[in-house]
C-alpha cells in the first residue's frame, strides 16, 4: 500500500465556542467563527474520514483517500453539543467523541478541569504556587512529601502552551501529590475561587446523556477517555481495570452494538505497554495520544496515533 494512502492527519480540540459570550469567558479554546474557518480550510484541504474508515485501513488494510483527516473532540463538553455538532451536521462530517464518563453519570467535575477553571480566575499564578506549597508543607509528614522546592524544580518545565507556574501547578494537582491530598487541595481552590455548587457546574459545563444519545443517532461516533481522566500509568493493574470496566460500561450503555470500534483516547495522552495490552483484553481497536505528528494506520502503530492539534492549522 502506498504510505500516503495509510496515514491520517488526526486533529484534536476541546474547548470550542463563543468564547466572550460564554460562561466560561476566562477558559481558552477555539472561538466559534475561527472553528468554522478552520472547517473550511480542512474540507478544502483535506479528505474527513470516519472512525469506521480509519479503523478498516489499519486492520483490513482498506484504501483511504490520500490527505485523509479525522476530528476528535476530548473531554465530553456541553460545547461540542451546543456548537460543534450542528457545524459537523451542515459539512457532513463525522466528529469523534470522546467523554469521560464520571463527571456525565455523578454530575462532578473532574479535577483537570476544576484546575482549567482556578487557573483562568486567578491571574496571579504565583498565588497559587504559595497556597499549594502551604499544603504540602502542613501534609508533609502525613504523606511523606518532599518540600515545595523539590516539586517545583522537577515539574515546573514549561511547553508550548503553559509556563512554569501554570504546568506546575497542573502536574502537581492532576498527578504528583497523593490522590487524596490532590482532592483536597483542588476541592478548596475551586471552592475558593469558583463555587460551591458542583453538581450546577457540572450540568452546564458537561454533555447530557441525552445529548450524547442525539449526536449518536445523527452519526457522530463516541470512543472511551476513561471513566474519571486519571492519569492511567499511575494506576495499580486492579484500579485500571476498575477504570476501564466502567467506562465500558457507559460506552455501552449509550452506543448500541458498538463492540468492533472502541477507540480509546489516553486522558493527558498517558498510556504505556502495559496499558496497551489492557486494552486489548477489552478488545479496543485502538489508542489516540497526544503526541504531535501524523498517524500510521497500521496494525503496529495502531495504539499509538498521534495528533494534531487545532493550534496547529488555520483558524
Amino acid at each position: 500500500m502506498d504510505p500516503e494512502m495509510n496515514s491520517c492527519t488526526i486533529i484534536m480540540y476541546h474547548y470550542v465556542r463563543p468564547i466572550q459570550k460564554s460562561s466560561f469567558p476566562k477558559i481558552k479554546g477555539l472561538e466559534l467563527i475561527g472553528f468554522r474557518r478552520q472547517l473550511n480550510y480542512l474540507c478544502n484541504n483535506f479528505n474527513i474520514i470516519t472512525a469506521n474508515q480509519m479503523l478498516n485501513c489499519i486492520y483490513n488494510r482498506n484504501k483511504i483517500p490520500s490527505k485523509s483527516a479525522v476530528l476528535t473532540f476530548d473531554d465530553g463538553f456541553k460545547d461540542h453539543f451546543s456548537f460543534v455538532f450542528p457545524l459537523l451536521k451542515k459539512f457532513k462530517i463525522q466528529g469523534l467523541f470522546f467523554p469521560p464518563a464520571k463527571p456525565i453519570k455523578e454530575k462532578s467535575i473532574l479535577d483537570v478541569h476544576k484546575i482549567h477553571h482556578i487557573l483562568a480566575n486567578v491571574n496571579n499564578k504565583q498565588t497559587l504556587v504559595n497556597e499549594i506549597n502551604h499544603f504540602i508543607r502542613n501534609y508533609k509528614d502525613e504523606y511523606d512529601l518532599d518540600s515545595p522546592s523539590k516539586y517545583y524544580e522537577r515539574l515546573a518545565i514549561p511547553n508550548r502552551f503553559d509556563t512554569k507556574d501554570v504546568i506546575f501547578i497542573k502536574r502537581i494537582l492532576q498527578r504528583d501529590l497523593p490522590q487524596k491530598l490532590r482532592n483536597i487541595v483542588t476541592s478548596y481552590l475551586f471552592k475558593k475561587y469558583i463555587t460551591s455548587d458542583e453538581q450546577a457546574f457540572s450540568e452546564e459545563l458537561y454533555l447530557s446523556l441525552d445529548e450524547i444519545k442525539e449526536m449518536c443517532e445523527s452519526g457522530m461516533y463516541f470512543g472511551s477517555h476513561s471513566y474519571s481522566h486519571n492519569w492511567l500509568t499511575t494506576l495499580s493493574e486492579k484500579e485500571l481495570k476498575i477504570e476501564i470496566g466502567k467506562s465500558l460500561n457507559f460506552h455501552h450503555s449509550i452506543v448500541k452494538n458498538s463492540g468492533d470500534d472502541l477507540i480509546m483516547c489516553y486522558p493527558y495522552g498517558d498510556y504505556n505497554k502495559k496499558i496497551i495490552q489492557e486494552l486489548k483484553k477489552y478488545n479496543f481497536k485502538a489508542g489516540l495520544t497526544t503526541d504531535v505528528g501524523t498517524a500510521i494506520l497500521n496494525k503496529r502503530n495502531a495504539y499509538h496515533l498521534m495528533r494534531y492539534d487545532t493550534n496547529d492549522f488555520p483558524q
